[in-house]
């Protein structure tokens, strides 16, 4: 079987799967040193922005002593590959041409001081194993589009490459972020950082940091989430929702790996993968002038599209096992309660599956969850493309009760009230003790969380 994607450029990224292997196929730069100090030196960067220059902290380095530090970058654009001077003392010449920008023609040679490279675009291919495994990381499933997953995760984690995450909420985007950082080999830390607070100025600074005395209450100086992740990953979520006058920052940020805080003339170079996600329609923002067409390009060099519950109906079972495991909780789901969730649509996906299961098991303690128990609504709809769930939708196959052993025979009401307490305490860490966001994560209404953290007595500092 084989499916293929777009990115915003209009490159074809091909995943042709077998029950052995996947091909991911996505475009690169590809440089070469024809003559000069470092003749010979070959390099291709599944980048879309390279920096050429004598500094080591570029992406190709020379010992050229007539090229400066920091002489020449190469971007990657739907029109092809630019080339742009960065104020070097020699110049930058396309076929003996001095350039302050330009596209490279096919088969032209560039010159940096005595330096001549070929510098070429084409599609990188890699290629990887896909066992016939029911998880990777935290992810859990079987099912086909699920092991696709796997398999295009771990193509696609090694790289620098920036991936952007589409799929409903609730369909795991944070989960599939932490996972190519954990398959990534990078050394920093995993941030997450939420794009949707209505406040510009806080994004910016929470972003970009700050320094000592940029503005009025700022005793001290931010690193923000850029600096934070150095090393690491940045996990940006609802990218739809950043306020169209910051975009053009973030993309500054993106093309240069250059981040200026807030009050600062000074520049600090950042080493961060980067990640973003939502469940919004960007082409369509892009067209309505919502969301910058440069920056969609810039996010998009590989889009993965998250599979919604209701898509996976198989790999249910093994979800559930695998919720009530990591929740702690006790129960014991008759074949006719499990046949009930696997033909309720899901609307809220994974996340929404996650409470019914809490909610159940709180409610039937030991006695085992009859479908009733599950309080799913009798009709629903799914958002986004309909899914028709008569006669074209497969009827769920036979599945036999599922029995999650009780933890530590402690009762099982005090044992998920603890949980849910700590649960909200790791989100409000998580969230920088933004309620509206942590309301957001969890899935329950703001006006629910503030009620819990009066009942819990969690006060924001703890």
């Amino acid at each position: 079987m084989a499916s293929s994607t777009f990115s915003s450029d209009g490159t074809e990224i091909i995943v042709a799967a077998s029950p052995s292997r996947l091909r991911v196929q996505f475009e690169a730069i590809e440089l070469r040193v024809v003559t000069g100090a470092d003749a010979g030196l070959e390099m291709s960067l599944g980048l879309p922005n390279v920096r050429i220059g004598t500094s080591p902290d570029n992406d190709l380095v020379l010992t050229d002593r007539a090229v400066s530090r920091r002489h020449a970058e190469i971007r990657m654009t739907p029109n092809g590959l630019l080339l742009r001077d960065l104020g070097s003392t020699n110049g930058t010449f396309i076929n003996d041409v001095r350039i302050t920008e330009a596209y490279i023609p096919p088969d032209a040679e560039c010159r940096l001081g005595y330096s001549n490279l070929l510098i070429r675009q084409r599609t990188e291919e890699r290629k990887v194993a896909v066992p016939r495994q029911d998880h990777l990381g935290e992810l859990v499933g079987s099912s086909e589009r699920m092991r696709e997953l796997y398999g295009l995760i771990r193509a696609v984690a090694p790289t620098p490459t920036t991936v952007h995450l589409h799929g409903e909420s609730g369909s795991g985007k944070e989960l599939v972020a932490r996972t190519l950082h954990t398959f990534s080999g990078r050394s920093g830390p995993f941030m997450v950082f939420d794009a949707s607070v209505a406040d510009a100025e806080m994004v910016r600074n929470d972003l970009f940091g700050h320094i000592k005395g940029a503005f009025t209450g700022a005793s001290g100086s931010r690193e923000g989430a850029f600096r934070q992740a150095h090393t690491g990953t940045l996990f940006i979520d609802e990218i739809g929702e950043l306020p169209l006058d910051l975009q053009p920052r973030l993309l500054r940020v993106l093309e240069t790996r250059e981040v200026t805080p807030i009050g600062s003339d000074k520049s600090s170079r950042v080493d961060v993968r980067v990640i973003t996600a939502t469940h919004r329609d960007l082409t369509a923002m892009v067209r309505t002038g919502a969301f910058r067409a440069d920056l969609f390009y810039r996010l998009s060099v590989v889009p993965i599209e998250l599979p919604s519950l209701r898509e996976i109906r198989e790999d249910i079972p093994l979800m559930t096992e695998h919720l009530c495991q990591q929740l702690q909780l006790s129960c014991r789901i008759s074949a006719a309660a499990m046949a009930a969730l696997q033909s309720y649509p899901w609307p809220g996906n994974v996340r929404e599956l996650r409470n019914v299961l809490e909610r159940a098991a709180v409610m039937c303690g030991d006695r085992e969850i009859r479908p009733e128990d599950l309080r799913l609504p009798k009709t629903a709809l799914a958002p986004g493309p309909a899914f028709p769930m008569a006669a074209s939708t497969p009827s769920p196959m036979p599945v036999e009760p599922i029995s999650i052993p009780k933890p530590g025979g402690a009762d099982a009401r005090a044992h998920l009230r603890e949980m849910e307490r700590q649960m909200i305490i790791e989100a409000m860490e998580r969230n920088r003790h933004n309620k509206a966001a942590v309301a957001r994560e969890l899935g329950i209404p703001l006006s629910t969380l503030k009620r819990r953290l009066k009942d819990y007595r969690i006060s924001d500092e703890e």
